[in-house]
């Protein structure tokens, strides 16, 4: 898809000072998981809007620690909150990582599938309000700054998809640790937002609402406990985001690697009965590496057998029957199903006396994308 310039989408969207009275109060949803609860970051943003002349906020939140846009849609009273009220704009705020992605047991940011889905089942609701949506692009995780391109890119496509602007935190948080290394904005977990780093974020959410600046004299909440020439700095970092996204910084990306499973080897013929033993090896699935043995009895194209997957440090052990295995040419293929009806496919060929395999985890939710591979030798 490609993107259009988002300037064109979000000059319009923003509020200009001196539009409407003071007195006219801008009306604000929050809807977003622990990323906007923390430290209470909506109500922040109120206190230092309202502190200094000029358009004043007035703000609502419903979050769900941990929630994508499709469990705020039907785990909370969002919809509710949304229908009954009367808003100006709507901030839409997905999990941080866009959902489950773990490739070749490698965690990663999840291709944008299912934040694009969830925006525009969103969209539809906030413009039968007459509100307008912002999307809440987040930060990277403290130990994992390479997730920023994958999180720029997904809330890039969601925003051209439903005609919205992008409040870019991720962008001004990105900025402040590369200039100020010594001023933490995480708390101890590496991923949710200290004081200071809620306070960044709400820096940004005030240029993008009111075209104001957390610069010094506007008020600094007592949480955050920064001085003056912090003030200054945090207000810097929020700006240029600003100026950033409203230069273009988000516009026409380059889709950046959300990880894939390498294809499987072209082996040399293979009959059906080759497969058929005991196998043992290890396999890089879910989000670590476990011991993997499997158990193949063939019967001409079709068989039959059980697959087990163990992982002493974590205690991890199941057993289950191959369903459906077939010998296709030379590709073995099954499926296991658990008792909660998680469907997962592998697939393996021969390729110098090894079993070489993937495994990818069969979901129709787009928020979870796991798949895997394996290599096993004869026991």
């Amino acid at each position: 898809m490609r993107i259009v310039p988002l300037i064109l989408l979000a000059l319009p969207a923003m509020a200009q000072p001196g539009e409407l009275k003071a007195e006219e109060r801008l009306r604000v949803l929050f809807l977003g998981n622990s990323y906007t609860q923390t430290n209470s970051m909506p109500e922040m943003l109120a206190a230092i809007a309202n502190s200094t002349p000029g358009r004043m906020l007035e703000v609502k939140s419903v979050t769900r620690g941990g929630a994508t846009l499709a469990d705020l849609w039907t785990l909370t009273n969002g919809l509710d909150v949304l229908r009954s009220g009367t808003w100006d704009y709507v901030v839409l705020q997905d999990f941080s990582t866009l959902g489950q992605s773990f490739i070749d047991s490698r965690w990663g940011v999840n291709e944008p599938t299912g934040l694009v889905q969830w925006s525009r089942f969103w969209n539809a609701e906030i413009q039968r309000k007459g509100a307008k949506p912002i999307l809440y692009l987040t930060w990277a995780r403290k130990l994992y700054p390479e997730f920023q391109s994958g999180l720029n890119y997904a809330y890039a496509e969601a925003a051209t998809e439903i005609n919205a602007s992008i409040a870019p935190a991720g962008l001004a948080w990105k900025r402040f640790r590369e200039t100020q290394p010594n001023l933490e904005l995480f708390t101890a977990d590496g991923s949710h937002p200290s004081p200071l780093g809620t306070y960044l974020t709400a820096c940004v959410f005030l240029e993008t609402l009111l075209n104001k600046s957390c610069a010094v004299p506007s008020k600094v909440p007592t949480i955050v406990r920064a001085t003056p020439e912090i003030q200054t700095q945090i207000a810097a970092a929020a700006h240029f985001a600003i100026e950033e996204y409203r230069a273009g910084v988000l516009t026409n990306l380059a889709r950046p690697d959300y990880g894939a499973l390498r294809p499987l080897p072209t082996p040399l013929d293979t009959k059906p009965e080759d497969f058929q033993g005991h196998w043992k090896g290890r396999a890089n699935i879910y989000s670590g590496v476990h011991e993997m043995t499997l158990e193949v009895s063939t019967q001409g194209r079709t068989c039959k057998g059980i697959l087990k997957i163990e992982n002493p440090s974590t205690n991890m052990k199941f057993s289950y029957p191959l369903t459906g295995c077939t010998i296709d040419h030379v590709t073995l293929m099954f499926l296991t199903i658990d008792p909660r009806q998680i469907v997962e496919e592998f697939k393996a060929v021969i390729d110098g006396g090894k079993l070489i395999g993937t495994h990818v985890l069969k979901d129709t939710n787009p928020y979870r994308r796991i798949q895997g591979s394996f290599e096993l030798k004869r026991d």
